[in-house]
């Protein structure tokens, strides 16, 4: 027997605000955030991440959770013009941006001692600078 605690139902903690969930959000923390922000009443919600499929699945079930369809935009937090091509994306389709949830997070695919440089350095790239 488990104990699974109660789903707690929105407050509209976040009614009348825009938010922009950026990298993963199609996945774990970033989606879950996402659909938070949903049922928390934000008036504009975007998403990112740098999965084509992922992001517009992630968009559609989010859309089927709460009825709301956030607006998507690729991004690779590593690159800086597509970080800002995200912001940009979300100024126009928002008006402006309240609250920033950046979700940017890699652990790689290798045990650390197993790592060659290069993927060692794209953990740091994603997660730190990001």
């Amino acid at each position: 027997m488990t104990n699974k605690p109660t789903y707690v139902d929105g407050h509209n903690l976040l009614d009348g605000k825009t938010v922009l969930v950026t990298a993963a959000a199609g996945t774990g923390i970033g989606f879950a955030t996402a659909v938070r922000c949903a049922e928390e009443g934000a008036s504009g919600l975007v998403i990112s991440d740098v999965h084509e499929r992922r992001l517009g699945e992630a968009a559609d079930k989010i859309k089927a959770e709460t009825g709301v369809r956030p607006d998507t935009v690729l991004c690779n937090v590593t690159m800086e013009d597509q970080v800002q091509a995200m912001f940009d994306f979300a100024i126009e389709k928002m008006g402006h941006v309240d609250v920033v949830m950046n979700n940017a997070g890699l652990g790689g695919y290798a045990k650390l001692v197993d790592m060659t440089d290069e993927q060692w350095r794209l953990v740091l790239d994603v997660t730190l600078n990001g």
